[in-house]
């Protein structure tokens, strides 16, 4: 689950940026790569399921998908990181324009503002049920990340950054991506799946004792990420 990868992420960087122990202390650039679990979902904003039967579908069966969701643990390893819930019956629907717009605040407003608006779209659909497919509500997020809703607006209305995820989608494949989270580091450590905080805290405790920094990025490129957005660094309370 990406909710849960993003929450063990971000403790193992927060503990290797605040607590150095190598020659040259860490700094962290996080950029969201677009991924869609339900490719073939309609765009139209009118469409959505509901989260519990596109689980079942996908499973094979209420029998199957229960089997499935007491070996996942995600309950457990939710409130681990502290998830309190999950709604199970949350509104599936297709989520090109919430990775877009992600990728436009990345891109005009920086990392740490794109990781806010993430973690608000993450709040409302995981835990309240929402629709990512809303456009009200994307404009209402934003907003409460400190955005201007109308400028969200005017983009999520445009065609604007279609190409760059269509682009990112296909190297995706090409890389044999199919799960999330996933997690590449510096273009060259990949570790997916259920990672936890102290498995990243280890990889990054060998790049930062190394003295070489792992600065590399395998999207920046293709998702047309701007060189000093790729210079900025997470910024931990």
């Amino acid at each position: 689950n990406g909710y849960i990868g993003k929450r063990h992420l971000f403790q193992a960087m927060r503990e290797v940026a605040t607590n150095p122990k190598g020659p040259v202390p860490l700094g962290f650039t996080v950029l969201r790569v677009p991924f869609f679990l339900e490719p073939g979902y309609s765009k139209s904003e009118d469409f959505e399921e509901s989260n519990y039967d596109r689980l079942v579908r996908k499973w094979g069966g209420a029998a199957e998908f229960e089997a499935q969701k007491n070996r996942h643990g995600l309950k457990e390893r939710g409130l681990e990181v502290g998830i309190p819930k999950f709604k199970l019956d949350r509104v599936a629907s297709n989520t090109f324009a919430s990775h877009r717009l992600v990728q436009w605040v990345t891109k005009t407003h920086g990392i740490n503002k794109a990781e806010q608006l993430y973690n608000e779209l993450n709040f409302r659909h995981f835990e309240e049920g929402q629709k990512l497919n809303n456009r009200l509500m994307l404009c209402d997020a934003g907003s409460k990340v400190g955005l201007d809703p109308k400028q969200v607006e005017e983009f999520l209305i445009s065609s604007n950054g279609t190409e760059q995820i269509v682009a990112a989608q296909h190297m995706l494949q090409t890389m044999n991506i199919h799960s999330i989270p996933t997690f590449l580091i510096g273009g060259k450590f990949v570790t997916s799946g259920a990672a936890h905080a102290r498995e990243l805290v280890n990889i990054f405790r060998r790049i930062e004792n190394s003295g070489l920094g792992a600065p590399e990025s395998v999207f920046a490129e293709a998702l047309g990420i701007p060189d000093n957005v790729m210079e900025e660094h997470m910024v931990f309370s």
